[in-house]
């Protein structure tokens, strides 16, 4: 299997054997949904928005089973060692996260993105804010490992039920920065600047997309993170600050990040519509310098 062929959701095709063979997933604590882990933040911008912790390790979400409708943060904790994400698929028609882990080589139609925070580096924490409605949901980590296998195919898949009518009213929050994904780029409102924002990331393309913001290492460009991030062996030619997992047209999410003056790339490496090939291969990649606010 070459690396740079395929996307994260296309190499779950490899291992879907694999996957939907394993039927003990890991029972979270209800409680985790107020608390969060010794030393993070437990404030939330969305000013009232539900707050769901999800503890990620190699290779298991822990989170409550069940979380209330409507917008919510997600502060997804990386125990490592390897990064992780969480891509929600809202699932349709009654299907189950097997049901998906089963499907064969193509995601089914009834199982719908519905975005989740980027990787965040081990040991930190990143969060995405978005409405969820009622339903069934399944959380993946399409991440490869070093074996080129992605980490659902190693048991990293749990079923999230989002029960409604939501207990929270809470209004959107203002975002400072609007990036629209479209085909094949990122379209700014302003310049991306060193401290902390809060980004509305809007997908306006055709098919669904992502973003995640890397910080590169001197020296590397975003070619060097693509390359590194479908076949992870040895040390990053960068780190993650932020972004959020693939979103359907016509929806929207929010980020909150915290930027270091540097050189940036902007990624999107979910797969084209048209020809399977990783949206990056498509221009769908950025470099921009982050500057130190005056």
């Amino acid at each position: 299997m070459s690396a740079l062929a395929r996307s994260r959701i296309s190499l779950i095709a490899a291992a879907i054997t694999l996957a939907s063979c394993r039927s003990d997933k890991p029972t979270g604590d209800p409680s985790m949904a107020s608390a969060a882990p010794p030393g993070a933040e437990q404030t939330d911008a969305a000013g009232g928005a539900n707050v769901v912790t999800v503890i990620a390790s190699d290779y298991r979400f822990e989170l409550p089973a069940e979380i209330p409708a409507g917008l919510t943060t997600i502060r997804l904790v990386n125990k490592g060692p390897s990064l992780h994400h969480i891509q929600l698929m809202k699932l349709e028609d009654g299907k189950t996260v097997e049901d998906f882990l089963a499907a064969g080589e193509h995601p089914p139609a009834w199982a719908i993105p519905a975005g989740g925070p980027a990787p965040p580096e081990v040991g930190d924490t990143s969060r995405s804010i978005q409405m969820l409605e009622p339903g069934n949901y399944a959380l993946i980590c399409f991440i490869p490992a070093e074996d080129g296998l992605p980490h659902v195919a190693k048991g990293m898949s749990r079923a999230l039920k989002v029960v409604g009518p939501s207990r929270s009213a809470a209004s959107e929050p203002e975002a400072d920065i609007v990036v629209k994904l479209v085909d094949y780029d990122f379209d700014f409102s302003k310049p991306l600047t060193a401290g902390k924002h809060t980004i509305r990331v809007d997908n306006a393309g055709t098919q669904p997309h992502e973003i995640a913001i890397v910080r590169l290492n001197p020296g590397k460009k975003p070619a060097d993170f693509t390359t590194w991030g479908m076949k992870p062996v040895g040390p990053p030619p960068g780190t993650i600050h932020g972004g959020v997992s693939g979103i359907m047209p016509g929806t929207h999410s929010y980020i909150e990040v915290d930027l270091p003056p540097g050189e940036y790339g902007l990624l999107c490496f979910l797969p084209d519509a048209k020809d399977g090939k990783p949206h990056f291969e498509h221009g769908m990649t950025k470099q921009a310098t982050v500057a130190a606010q005056i």
